[in-house]
């Protein structure tokens, strides 16, 4: 193909963009996101070995909450806390507009809660499931509370900010 005949390459691919969202609007974006999904992929690594595995979640505030079933990614946890966490719009993965491209990936400590610990039944109820059914369940909790959060947001270009976009926890 000639310059002449190659396709008008969308402005959303070439638009360079570096403004950041203001701290507060990207929170709030960030908690919007992670309060309207349900499943998530959780990474895991044990001897340079990763595993990733599609889970249901909850968040309160910027803390995930897993119901993790008895397996390699509990095991994997015990020996190393630092995970990774991914979340995508699953409206993007059949939709040829590339605005609606949105998803986070997620960087923090897990901490594994077994049922003889407080708190865990106020996890437990997170998930809506009949009080009852806990004492019968054989897996454990998982929190993971973020250290940094990347939203990657393409439609944030046609809003003149940039498409990544970066939180990180205060204190770090």
């Amino acid at each position: 193909m000639s310059e002449q005949e190659q396709p008008d390459v969308p402005e959303i691919f070439t638009k360079q963009v570096v403004r950041p969202l203001p701290p507060d609007e990207l929170e709030a974006r960030i908690l919007s996101f992670l309060s309207s999904r349900r499943l998530c992929v959780l990474s895991t690594c044990r001897e340079n070995v990763p595993r990733s595995t599609p889970i249901l979640f909850r968040s309160k505030g910027f803390t995930l909450y897993m119901a993790g079933e008895p397996g390699r990614k509990l095991g994997n946890i015990k020996l190393n806390p630092r995970v990774s966490v991914a979340l995508f719009d699953p409206k993007s993965e059949f939709s040829e507009e590339i605005h609606d491209i949105t998803g986070l990936q997620i960087s923090g400590q897990a901490r594994l809660i077994g049922k003889e610990e407080s708190g865990f039944m106020d996890v437990f109820r997170l998930f809506d499931r009949p009080e009852a059914w806990a004492a019968h369940w054989s897996g454990m909790m998982i929190e993971v509370v973020p250290d940094m959060i990347e939203m990657l947001s393409m439609g944030l270009k046609s809003e003149n900010y940039a498409a990544r976009q970066i939180w990180r926890r205060q204190g770090l």
